[in-house]
Formats: C-alpha cells, structure tokens, sequence
C-alpha cells in the first residue's frame, strides 16, 4: 500500500494439475498478448546485483534476432559447491557434454514462437534440448555469485551466511 508502482499485475491460474515449467510458461503466454517474456525461478536469490547483468542480457536478446536467451554463471560463483553444471557456454551458445561449466540461474527470456504446439504439461527442457540440437539455444554470462536455495541445508547456511 505504501508504494505507488506503474504496473499491472495479472494473477494466471494453474488449474487442479500441476503443469511443470514449461506447462506453467504456456499458461502465462496463452493468456497474454506479449511475444517475449521473462522469466524468474523463485530459487535463486535476485538482489540488485543482478540488473545490470539482466539488461545487458535483454539488450543481447533484442539485437541479435534470437528468440531464447539463459542467464548463466560459472559453477565456480555457485554458494552451493555441489551444484553441477548444466551447460557449457561458448559465444553465447549453450551445449552439454560431459563436463559441464555453466549453471542455468533461473532467469530467461522466451518468445512465445517457440511454446508453440507444445502439450499442456511439459518440461522446459525440452524446448532446450530442442534448441541445443539444433545450435539455437543462447546464453549470457553472470558474473555475479551465485545463490540458490537448493535445499534446507542451503538455506540453512545462507540464513547464517547473512
């Protein structure tokens, strides 16, 4: 009540099933007339660190035609020492292989082209598995550290790390 902010905030509900990332994605895209949409996992721990870095990212999205784009950060960032990479960046393309440097952060930019004649429930992944065969999954670095409440013993020491 005591901020005045110039938004508008549109509550989606999920329905009785649970639909997964990708699922939860459509929902939100289907009710909505936007083409491109950022995303948050709830996760990762954002702080104002982190703006310019998401701006740099947006403007990387807007000037070179791509129609997805993964914030990134090298596992060596990770509070969690035991999180495993999920990708490998090079130019701003993402691959996976066996020694995977990169952690997906939790935030993303979607066009909606790319949801397109996808199930009701669905992972995310696979429309990152799709673009990764097909040499069109993008990535932008982060070198800010890296926190994500992977679980109680996390949170735990991200309480006393405080």
């Amino acid at each position: 009540n005591k901020k005045d902010f110039n938004i508008s905030i549109k509550i989606i509900e999920d329905g009785p099933e649970i639909l997964d990332t990708g699922g939860g994605i459509l929902n939100m895209v289907n009710n909505s007339n936007e083409n491109n949409f950022i995303i948050f996992n709830p996760d990762t721990i954002w702080n104002s660190d982190y703006l310019k870095c998401i701006e740099d990212m947006f403007h990387y999205f807007e000037n070179n035609d791509v129609k997805n784009i993964l914030l990134m950060v090298n596992k060596k960032l990770s509070f969690d020492n035991k999180l495993y990479g999920d990708f490998n960046l090079s130019k701003n393309l993402l691959k996976k292989n066996g020694s995977n440097e990169y952690i997906y952060t939790g935030c993303q930019i979607l066009n909606k082209d790319l949801l397109a004649a996808k199930k009701k429930i669905f992972s995310i992944t696979e429309i990152w598995s799709e673009l990764i065969e097909k040499n069109n999954l993008y990535g932008f670095e982060s070198t800010n550290k890296f926190y994500h409440v992977t679980n109680l013993e996390i949170y735990n020491k991200l309480l006393k790390n405080n």
